[in-house]
């Protein structure tokens, strides 16, 4: 499976390029606004910033007593053992690993909730930015039904994420007769330790993340070729849902962001060979980097363990 969604990747970058032209593209990278790569280059320290403090802010509602370099350890281990995998749900596995000292199905439950509140918000952005974009630009292709649909998933994505203690009611009813088993005692624990106010603080993080993205996305489309700041955004709302919600196939959404990137943006006037490259260099700024320095930390990590043992 691993093999297939790397030949997805690959197939989907070389087709691309042959799609766009070479020469585009070069011409596109070369004319780059270096003002605005910088911009959105050091946006990942915000980018990188907030999910450290919303995956601190999980970890301290199990463990207050958890250092920083441990959380922020967990956190980079977690980007690369994700890296590999759609939507980075090897993160999960990475997290559990760092934070070895913790209960593993308690790292796994807070790591979900982190997941699962990225989701909600890409899903409420990309469902009402979808909304917006094939009404203006698409409207053929849209139907009452479709919005009445959007109505419904947005007001039920709410729901969970600002009342979780209605969701906790619906997983112990449907988990209780498996509550003999550890595992799922462990992961009921939630209930005791994340509620509305939790919710809540969350949402606000995962929001403020959120934006940083957009404008990140913003400035390296900005670099290549001008563009609003409103299509900008209607755009990205939606390249973040279809590539990571709808369609991910591909490691590390590989091929599939530049592929939405181009479908999105191109109707709404931007080249395909500026859509392309602002696309790749989201990816290597906010995947690959962190990624690579997570590499770097499990190396660390692993030379430690072996003086230890010498």
């Amino acid at each position: 499976m691993s093999i297939l969604k790397v030949i997805v990747a690959v197939g989907l970058i070389v087709a691309l390029v042959l799609y766009i032209d070479v020469g585009a593209l070069r011409k596109s990278l070369l004319n780059a606004n270096p003002l605005f790569l910088i911009i959105a280059t050091v946006l990942v320290v915000a980018n990188t910033g907030l999910q450290f403090l919303r995956w601190r802010y999980l970890v301290r509602l199990i463990a207050s007593d958890v250092t920083d370099k441990d959380i922020f350890s967990s956190l980079f281990i977690g980007f690369s053992a994700g890296f590999f995998t759609p939507g980075q749900v090897g993160e999960h596995g990475g997290r559990m690993v760092t934070l070895s000292s913790l209960q593993a199905v308690q790292v796994l439950a807070v790591s979900i909730i982190d997941k699962l509140y990225i989701l909600a918000v890409t899903v409420i952005a990309g469902l009402i930015g979808a909304w917006l974009y094939f009404a203006i630009y698409l409207p053929q292709y849209w139907t009452p039904w479709l919005t009445g649909a959007v109505a419904l998933i947005v007001a039920a994505f709410l729901i969970i994420i600002l009342y979780p203690d209605l969701l906790k009611r619906i997983l112990r009813a449907l988990l209780h007769r498996f509550r003999k088993y550890r595992a799922v005692s462990s992961f009921l624990f939630v209930k005791d330790v994340f509620h509305r106010r939790q919710a809540r603080v969350l949402l606000v993080m995962t929001i403020l993340f959120y934006i940083v993205i957009v404008m990140q996305v913003y400035f390296f489309e900005l670099a290549f070729e001008p563009v609003s700041f409103g299509i900008s955004s209607l755009c990205t709302s939606n390249i973040l849902f279809f590539k990571s919600v709808v369609l991910p196939i591909s490691f590390s959404d590989v091929g599939i962001r530049e592929t939405t990137a181009i479908f999105f943006l191109s109707r709404a006037g931007f080249s395909a060979a500026s859509a392309f490259n602002s696309s790749l260099c989201v990816f290597f700024v906010n995947t690959l980097f962190p990624s690579l320095l997570g590499s770097a930390l499990i190396l660390r990590m692993k030379s430690a363990k072996e003086r230890r043992s010498a």
